[in-house]
């Protein structure tokens, strides 16, 4: 028993000493710590001091660090943030053989493009027509009616209310610096740019600055500045002011031409208030455009251009509820527009074919927009109807959109009762991928107008089809557009007449994509059977384009280039300028023959771009308009410069 109680205790007492003397062994220093901490704030009480205290100057020291480290980290947290977008209107479907007529923010700035018309001439049968430089009058028709092309912002209709223009939109108004996207919608009887204005979703403040300078004492400033809240709450701000000085003037050599051919002053503003949470949003915008344009003088037995002061502004209110890429979204919009037009100059007197226009007018018009729909990968639905009160009536223009199908194969309708022009329009498109290397398109329009406009009912068919060869697309493709009766411009200086066209059959030319590499070539051409009122028999825009960010090179993408030449030619347009006197002769005149070549380079270093275009670079004398001769060639060069900060 005894012996049973010592062998216990000596087990005991083992026990306790060999781990005790086994750690003795072990280096303190050789022990790895646990690295690992997980710090959960705890947020204090109110009216507890959070801060350090400090008892010396090295307390002092770490005191600042941690200050500023913690700044840092809410800095961190804050920065980059995204926040819900705010509605955007429908995008309707491409049916093009391919992307070329769908423009994002960055691709509308580096085109080279100064307003809409340099956008529009990329459209076969678009005829654009310009005056002058930046502030002159521009102006496009397809077909040879300006009517059949038609302009949205965010889902509203930029309406043609100018009594001076007789119908039709000067672009000059569409200021291209406000856009975050643009997408041309082709159909076979008229064309529709769809237009998004600029928003932004991340919280961190952005700022961008556009400074350029060139012929014809050409200086432009842009600024824009939009600032997002973690509340969702959106702020935007953006003007512009170009200016340029009658008389030619080189911008390297100082050296002044003739007078003549200037055009005046333009000046932009936007801004935008707003607020998304979820899948609903609310926004203000407004976008104001003011312009002072010189006369311009005709070759001697042609029709000047008068002066200009005036004014458009434009603004909306948006209510909506989802987004219109994916499940359903509605979207209820008030928006009005008010043009002035300032007297100066003197006023347009009445003759027998034109009635007088007063020179100092003020037109406003409110439209109001009700739309809603549903869309997936495979079929989309919208309605819409938008409500124009004029003259104290009220008009509607109720509208169904359809798609159904996906990338390879898809048919899509519109159908729109437009009380406000009195036309009933119904567009069809297909297109169809068989194979990957083609490509086939198919489009017919027809439009019923009122028996009381005096115009007619116009049907138009067009079909293509695109070949793949490496990786360009070759396509070609046939165009009728039957006979019809459209307004002459006014805008343009001919006198107010309802002109008549009749059947007229086109042969379509492309090709676009890549030639080599990063070398992308784009080729659009048609011609016509015969020239008609206020278009071409014949027109051919080629573009070869080298655009490239070096990813070899520059691996973080701090450098791009974009090297642009192009060339543009177009026949003859004649225009109706009345009946010669004491008969019944029509005084049609025809432009000259028009070639020109412009070239652009632009070189992106970090997030500033350096850009230098030359438009005309042979030189040569053209014209747009009968008699108004267009400059023989201008430098243009600048830096667009943004900051995230």
């Amino acid at each position: 028993m005894i012996r049973s109680v010592r062998l216990l205790v000596v087990s005991l007492l083992t026990a306790i000493a060999v781990p005790t003397l086994t750690s003795a062994q072990i280096r303190p220093d050789s022990v790895r710590k646990d690295t690992i901490r997980v710090s959960v704030p705890v947020p204090p009480s109110s009216g507890v001091d959070t801060l350090p205290k400090r008892t010396s100057a090295s307390d002092s020291a770490v005191f600042a660090r941690e200050v500023a480290r913690t700044d840092s980290l809410r800095r961190a947290i804050a920065a980059d943030t995204l926040k819900d977008p705010l509605a955007r209107f429908e995008r309707p479907f491409d049916f093009e053989t391919s992307p070329r007529l769908r423009f994002s923010r960055e691709e509308i700035l580096s085109s080279g493009a100064v307003n809409l018309a340099d956008l529009l001439d990329r459209i076969p049968g678009v005829t654009t027509y310009r005056s002058g430089w930046v502030a002159g009058v521009h102006a496009a028709s397809f077909a040879g009616d300006t009517r059949r092309i038609r302009l949205f912002v965010d889902g509203v209709e930029m309406d043609a209310i100018e009594p001076r223009n007789g119908g039709a939109l000067d672009l000059t108004d569409v200021q291209l610096w406000t856009l975050e996207e643009l997408v041309v919608e082709r159909a076979a009887g008229e064309v529709r740019v769809w237009m998004r204005t600029w928003t932004v979703e991340r919280t961190t403040p952005y700022t961008r600055v556009d400074i350029f300078t060139g012929d014809l004492n050409t200086n432009a400033f842009r600024g824009l500045f939009a600032r997002r809240w973690r509340n969702g709450v959106l702020l935007q701000l953006g003007g512009q002011q170009v200016a340029t000085q009658s008389g030619r003037v080189n911008a390297f050599t100082g050296a002044e031409g003739s007078a003549g051919r200037g055009d005046g002053t333009v000046q932009g503003f936007m801004a935008r208030i707003g607020w998304s949470r979820r899948r609903i949003s609310v926004d203000v915008f407004a976008n104001a455009t003011g312009r002072e344009r010189d006369p311009h003088t005709a070759r001697a037995g042609f029709t000047d251009l008068l002066p200009f002061k005036g004014s458009r502004r434009d603004a909306y209110l948006r209510l909506g509820y989802g987004d219109t890429l994916r499940g359903f979204w509605s979207q209820a919009i008030v928006g009005v527009v008010r043009t002035r037009l300032e007297g100066i100059g003197e006023a347009v007197a009445a003759t027998d074919s034109t009635a007088a226009i007063p020179t100092d007018t003020i037109r406003g018009r409110t439209q109001q927009l009700l739309a809603a729909g549903y869309r997936t990968s495979r079929w989309s639905v919208s309605m819409t109807d938008r409500v124009r009160p004029i003259n104290g009536a009220v008009f509607h223009a109720p509208a169904i959109r359809g798609r159904l199908g996906g990338s390879r194969f898809a048919i899509g309708a519109f159908a729109e009762q437009n009380g406000a022009d009195s036309t009933r329009r119904v567009d069809l498109s297909a297109r169809a991928q068989p194979f990957s290397w083609l490509m086939l398109t198919g489009a017919q329009s027809t439009r019923t107008p009122d028996s009381a406009t005096g115009r007619l009912n116009g049907n138009t068919v067009r079909a293509e089809a695109a070949l793949k060869v490496g990786r360009l697309w070759l396509g070609g493709g046939v165009i009728r557009d039957n006979a019809n009766r459209f307004e002459s411009p006014t805008i343009l200086g001919t006198p107010v007449a309802l002109l008549s066209s009749i059947d007229a059959q086109g042969v379509l030319v492309s090709a676009a994509g890549r030639l080599f590499k990063d070398v992308r070539l784009d080729v659009q051409a048609i011609r016509w059977d015969g020239s008609q009122y206020n278009r071409p028999q014949l027109q051919v825009r080629t573009e070869i384009a080298l655009i490239s960010d070096w990813r070899q090179k520059f691996p973080r993408g701090e450098f791009s280039i974009n090297a642009r030449i192009w060339h543009e030619l177009r026949d003859g347009v004649p225009f109706f300028y009345g009946t010669a006197a004491g008969s019944s002769t029509p005084d049609v005149r025809i432009t000259e023959r028009a070639n020109v070549v412009t070239g652009l380079l632009e070189l992106r270093i970090q997030r500033a771009t350096l850009f230098y275009q030359y438009r005309n670079l042979t030189g040569g004398a053209y014209e747009q308009i009968r008699g108004i001769t267009m400059p023989p060639a201008v430098q243009l060069y600048g830096v667009r410069w943004e900051f995230w900060n």
